[in-house]
């Protein structure tokens, strides 16, 4: 039985602002003080930038909801997400149980007795470990500890230990009835490192008939190095054996703000979530799984705070699976209410295929003032590539290449022209930009057109502000 998942998405912790395309409106808070002459190329090239960063952040966020699971999946990092999760950590009781019952195991008569104890240290790799193995006569439960105290220099792993607790029903050499109870892991990590240490902990809460875990409530908790904006995450997860259950989270920053969501799960395939953000939008949806029939849909609103020149965006997303070769159809509708009264429009057609072995998405978006986009992404192992145009509502044409990692960072490259036309005929370009953007969309980079260059700052929330070399200005918003 497939659980939904949970995990870590070091800044994509929270759906993106937006799923589509959206124009480039002056924001109402935009400073008045503006004084940079910059072009319309430039600025809508900039635009252009944002939404090709968020645009295919979102449709993985969007897609792995549909499916059924919130697809940021850190456990590298140590948190526990899943019943499969559990299942693997067990394993190493397993292990450190049938090297004890290899041997004797006569005299066991006191409670909590320590049967089995090693402290090595590998003479290749340098790896240090402590195990041990406690088992209590009076209550049949047995303590698996397994703690690794020394890494190699490249790893940035500093300490790794798990508890795991199980109860051996009384019979410590027969395994067929030995239920797993719970587990503790502590794991930190070295000087410098962007996570400070992370605690996580599980219990099992439902069995089926092979004593097996299909039910479980699990938490993480994620200290961030001191370099980071980053303060504290906190994660709780409950999955339930007929597929209901409920992901929470809180994400703390060191400026005092935090990000929160919640996401319910229920037993019929349909859910439904609802965040905050730091600036106090509110975000609120429901959506109908995948896992049944393989169809998905999902509704959401986002609705900003007073102040913002957006007041509310709306979003519908379909999605339709092939099981036969894995492809997919997404389609993704959004309305777009500015504070100002104007609404606009959006579309994008998403297709996911595979093509020699790697997984590609197919992003055609278009819009109500005319702007349109194409691109493609091409998924490797640890990374994207993201290969496409854009057409802005004034007719400048833009190349996009972009490179996303796994953590939800990137980087991207830019290039506007006058038209699509002009780039054919070989015309140089009006303007480059390159924007190097963190996970939860902030970044910086640099425009360069006439011989000009302007640095560039990008909050989370889209806006952009470009400064040239004698510190005149100009807002930018990715909207």
């Amino acid at each position: 039985m497939k659980k939904f998942r949970m995990a870590i998405g070091w800044g994509l912790m929270v759906l993106l602002p937006h799923f589509l395309m959206t124009g480039c409106e002056k924001s109402t808070t935009d400073p008045t003080q503006d004084l940079l002459q910059m072009s319309i190329a430039a600025e809508e090239g900039l635009t252009s930038s944002w939404q090709t960063i968020h645009n295919v952040s979102s449709v993985g966020e969007v897609h792995s909801i549909l499916e059924g699971g919130v697809e940021i999946d850190q456990s590298e990092f140590g948190g526990i997400y899943s019943t499969d999760q559990i299942a693997s950590e067990y394993e190493k009781f397993q292990t450190g149980l049938e090297t004890v019952l290899s041997s004797s195991t006569e005299g066991i008569t006191l409670d909590d007795s320590l049967i089995w104890f090693i402290d090595w240290t590998d003479p290749i790799s340098g790896v240090s470990v402590r195990k041990a193995l406690y088992y209590s006569t009076v209550t049949g439960y047995a303590r698996y500890y397994e703690a690794i105290y020394h890494f190699p220099i490249q790893l940035r792993l500093a300490y790794d230990s798990t508890e795991i607790r199980a109860d051996l029903n009384f019979t410590l050499e027969d395994e067929s009835d030995d239920r797993f109870l719970a587990l503790y892991k502590i794991t930190r990590f070295k000087d410098g490192f962007f996570v400070n240490k992370i605690e996580a902990e599980a219990q099992a809460s439902d069995w089926d008939q092979n004593n097996q875990v299909i039910g479980a409530i699990a938490s993480n908790h994620v200290w961030y190095g001191e370099q980071s904006r980053l303060d504290q995450l906190l994660q709780e997860l409950e999955i339930n054996p007929d597929e209901s259950g409920q992901i929470s989270e809180r994400l703390d920053y060191r400026d005092g703000t935090f990000l929160q969501k919640i996401v319910n799960f229920y037993s019929d395939f349909t859910g439904d979530f609802s965040e905050i953000w730091r600036n106090g939008t509110q975000v609120s949806g429901t959506f109908d799984r995948i896992e049944d029939d393989n169809h998905a849909s999902l509704t959401r609103r986002v609705d900003f705070p007073a102040g913002f020149f957006v007041d509310k965006i709306d979003q519908l997303a379909d999605i339709t699976l092939e099981p036969a070769d894995s492809s997919s159809h997404l389609l993704l509708n959004e309305k777009i209410l500015f504070a100002a009264g104007l609404l606009d429009t959006s579309e994008l057609v998403i297709d996911e295929y595979y093509e020699s072995g790697l997984k590609k998405t197919h992003l055609i978006a278009a819009k109500s003032n005319g702007a349109r986009a194409d691109l493609l992404v091409t998924n490797f192992p640890g990374y994207q590539e993201v290969d496409g145009n854009y057409t802005g509502p004034r007719g400048y044409f833009s190349l996009i290449h972009a490179i996303f990692y796994s953590d939800g960072s990137g980087e991207l490259w830019l290039t506007v022209y006058e038209s699509e036309q002009t780039y054919l005929n070989g015309e140089p370009a009006l303007a480059t930009i390159y924007i190097r953007f963190n996970p939860d969309g902030s970044g910086d980079g640099e425009i360069a057109e006439g011989g000009e260059k302007y640095s560039v700052q990008v909050n989370p929330d889209g806006e952009m502000l470009v400064r040239d070399s004698s510190g005149n200005s100009k807002t930018v918003n990715g909207y």
